[in-house]
């Protein structure tokens, strides 16, 4: 497949994905084959193309500022559930973690407990009871995803075995071991966050216009 097709081909995957029209890359893939008459090609865009497509449409749609307060809302809330979720030795991954958010985007979080149900408990001591529960096979094995919604934002936990806690996870997206932050990594996004729009804020401050200073007094009279 020429360079052009290809790029066609991950826009309107990314297009269907921002959308919330797809889940899955080898799906908004497929199906944008069959929107452009593409088919029959082996080659396909790399989910890494995607993403970027994805990013960028996002804030062409909803504007930079406002990606930003979606994903500091985001990340703030994943940290209040990481503290609550500590014992479990929690971390946050995928969009939420990397900052490349689109509209439907979720807080995904890994947890470690060898019982669905003791994690459930837990999260409802502190007033988070509207759960789903879903149980999800892949190659992986079998997993319980607790979901709901936060704030209008979306959770999903997936809850691995407690001797996964060693476990590498690879990314779908790059192949590559999978990106997540604890307490401390989610907190320091945070932080970096806050400095970086006080940083802009202040540069803009400094933009402005200064004011010419007032004249000097005729002699004989005095400045007020």
């Amino acid at each position: 497949m020429s360079k052009m097709p290809l790029r066609r081909v991950a826009e309107e995957a990314a297009r269907l994905m921002a959308a919330g029209a797809e889940n899955e890359y080898i799906h908004a893939k497929t199906r944008a084959l069959e929107m452009l008459g593409i088919s029959g090609q082996t080659r396909l865009p790399s989910n890494r193309k995607i993403k970027d497509c994805i990013a960028r449409l996002t804030q062409e749609e909803i504007g930079a500022d406002e990606v930003h307060r979606r994903l500091r809302a985001m990340r703030q809330i994943a940290y209040e559930l990481i503290t609550v979720l500590e014992i479990f030795d929690p971390f946050l991954i995928g969009s939420t973690l990397t900052g490349e958010i689109r509209r439907s985007s979720d807080i995904d979080l890994h947890v470690y407990s060898d019982d669905y149900a003791e994690v459930e408990e837990h999260l409802a001591i502190y007033g988070y009871d509207e759960i789903d529960i879903e149980q999800v096979e892949n190659r992986k094995g079998s997993f319980v995803h607790l979901r709901w919604l936060e704030q209008g934002f979306p959770i999903e936990i997936t809850i691995y075995p407690w001797s996964w806690r060693t476990v590498t996870l690879y990314s779908s997206v790059t192949g590559k071991p999978m990106k997540r932050a604890d307490i401390h990594g989610v907190k320091k996004l945070l932080n970096r966050m806050d400095l970086q729009k006080q940083k802009e804020q202040s540069g803009s401050s400094s933009l402005l216009p200064s004011l010419p200073p007032p004249p000097a007094p005729e002699h004989g009279q005095s400045a007020t």
